[in-house]
């Protein structure tokens, strides 16, 4: 877990796209935990957070921004970098930094210089 929450997601083109805000894992047969998604989006770091700010996070955007990277698309897990198999523009991660930038970023004082 240490090396997978608020670890850099980074495609194989060496783009990074994100971070981890949370997991999806469960029990398997043999008694092992089976890491399964990888986490990534407001609600999810806000579910992480707090009870219940996550579901109040929710009902305003909906589920609009968390995005999951199934397991399988791992490469490697480094140093606070967890590598994904394809490249950076296959994952629709980020897209709340980017509605962050367009929309709100221009109400801040100096951001028409």
């Amino acid at each position: 877990m240490r090396d997978l929450m608020d670890g850099q997601l980074r495609g194989s083109d060496g783009v990074d796209i994100g971070r981890v805000a949370d997991v999806e894992a469960e029990w398997g047969s043999d008694g092992q935990l089976v890491l399964r998604r990888l986490w990534c989006g407001p609600e999810a770091l806000a579910r992480r957070v707090s009870s219940r700010l996550g579901p109040r996070l929710g009902s305003l955007i909906r589920g609009r921004f968390d995005r999951s990277i199934p397991a399988e698309e791992i490469a490697s897990i480094g140093n606070l970098v967890i590598t994904l198999r394809g490249p950076s523009d296959r994952y629709e991660v980020g897209r709340s930094e980017r509605w962050i930038a367009d929309r709100l970023s221009r109400l801040l004082p100096g951001a028409r210089r």
